[in-house]
């Protein structure tokens, strides 16, 4: 379990923002029945049990095989929620869904020696940077180019692209093939700040575009 007060405060902090954004967004899904609202809660649901886990039993829960697979569930579901808001009608969503569970999967297989390291590494790429291109270009193209969300859209961008930088820098702590860009101990200790600060864009992002709005306490 965590000792340090601060990384706790941050974590719980995180904690209940995700958890807030959870249970807002799946109350959105049961009155509107819009599949980007329930994606959505998947990703916060992911990240407040991540910050959860992380809470009761330290930062080693992060050295576990399937951090790979969870660390992909957060910027897939989002991506996954914007390709459907924003192109329901042309399936893209759908498309991108049957895209990413497929490399989900193989990403979990990936754990066994089924693959050679290459493979691990191309399949964590492949999974990674459409997600975290798709989550940072969407809402810049709705906001900018289509203009069918306001320029608030851009608070979403932000978030992603944090939490994509986030995810990989977890996931490549877990494949032998590359090199981490920070060490393991600088990566645990701007994680838990690195969380919260993408909580608090997310929180804009989904609460203040009309578009995509929900009901958010004091916004």
């Amino acid at each position: 379990m965590l000792e340090d007060p601060i990384t706790i405060g941050l974590l719980l902090i995180t904690g209940i923002v995700a958890l807030l954004l959870t249970l807002l967004l799946f109350k959105k899904f049961l009155e509107l029945k819009r599949l980007n609202h329930l994606f959505w809660a998947i990703s916060f649901l992911v990240l407040f049990i991540s910050g959860v886990l992380i809470i009761l039993l330290g930062f080693e829960v992060l050295e576990e095989d399937l951090v790979p697979v969870v660390a992909a569930l957060i910027p897939v579901c989002l991506a996954i929620g914007l390709y459907n808001v924003e192109w329901a009608d042309k399936k893209y969503w759908l498309y991108y869904t049957i895209y990413s569970v497929v490399l989900i999967v193989l990403l979990t297989l990936a754990r066994t020696d089924i693959f050679l390291p290459d493979m691990k590494t191309m399949i964590l790429l492949l999974t990674h940077i459409p997600a975290g291109l798709s989550i940072v270009i969407i809402p810049l193209y709705t906001a900018f180019i289509s203009k069918s969300t306001e320029w608030t859209s851009v608070f979403f961008s932000i978030g992603g692209l944090l939490i994509s930088i986030g995810g990989v820098l977890l996931a490549f702590l877990k494949v032998e093939s590359l090199t981490p860009i920070l060490s393991q101990a600088e990566i645990f200790g701007i994680l838990p700040l690195l969380l919260l600060i993408v909580s608090v864009f997310f929180v804009l992002g989904i609460g203040l575009p009309s578009k995509w709005k929900i009901d958010i306490p004091f916004l």
